[in-house]
């Protein structure tokens, strides 16, 4: 980023950010304690949902990249979903993949009412209760379509995620080549594998499932009522 041009900054300017994103992360739990304590306080953390998430991962100079922007490296969207509501939500970690438009849908299951038309996203109700064991889902999308000023200069950045458990494919739609990544052999991301010849099947079997996600995001309002 601009602000924070990585191959200019000192060791003493990368550490001093590094330190001011973990006294943030540190400011944030400790306000997130003030409100579970006085739940407690007030006889209301037995009948509290906490749900605990980000919008977005950030990038400490991963990949020579500060802050945000289109990019799709783990750091970035690997982000901290966590639910809390005693005697109703079982206790432990629940491993598979979530998308941030499963929270509505799983908020609106936890309190006994049914999805409204508009509403996407899948339930995680199931596996937070212990009712189901089966992974949520099978892959995982993200998308970044010109979202940020500056890009107007550039033409836009618009760009596409696919992830599954063991492999993450970007495309880069209008422009350049893309990326591929094997995250069992590289959980780092730093070998893209988008121009190898042995590596083609993976990127055509992603590509796919890639396409049919980004048709899956169509707006479902409103329902159409005619036959044509």
């Amino acid at each position: 980023m601009a602000a924070l041009p990585y191959p200019e900054m000192t060791e003493r300017d990368h550490r001093y950010v590094r330190a001011a994103y973990f006294a943030m992360c540190d400011l944030v739990s400790d306000q997130v304690g003030r409100i579970i304590e006085m739940l407690k306080e007030t006889g209301q953390a037995d009948d509290t949902l906490i749900v605990f998430m980000s919008d977005h991962g950030e990038l400490l100079g991963d990949h020579g990249i500060y802050l945000k922007g289109p990019f799709f490296y783990e750091p970035s969207v690997h982000v901290p979903l966590v639910f809390h509501w005693p005697g109703r939500i079982r206790q432990g970690e629940v491993q598979g993949l979530v998308e941030l438009v499963d929270l509505v849908p799983t908020l609106l299951d936890a309190v006994g009412l049914p999805p409204e038309q508009g509403v996407q996203g899948r339930s995680l109700w199931p596996q937070l209760t212990g009712k189901s064991r089966e992974p949520h889902r099978e892959d995982i999308y993200c998308e970044y379509y010109n979202a940020m000023p500056w890009h107007d200069d550039i033409g836009g950045a618009n760009l596409t995620m696919l992830r599954t458990d063991t492999a993450k494919i970007v495309v880069q739609h209008g422009a350049g080549p893309g990326e591929l990544y094997d995250l069992t052999k590289d959980p780092g991301e730093h070998v893209n594998l988008w121009d190898d010849a042995e590596a083609s099947a993976l990127q055509s079997a992603l590509l796919k499932r890639l396409c049919d996600r980004m048709a899956g995001t169509i707006d479902p309002i409103a329902p159409r009522r005619a036959v044509w």
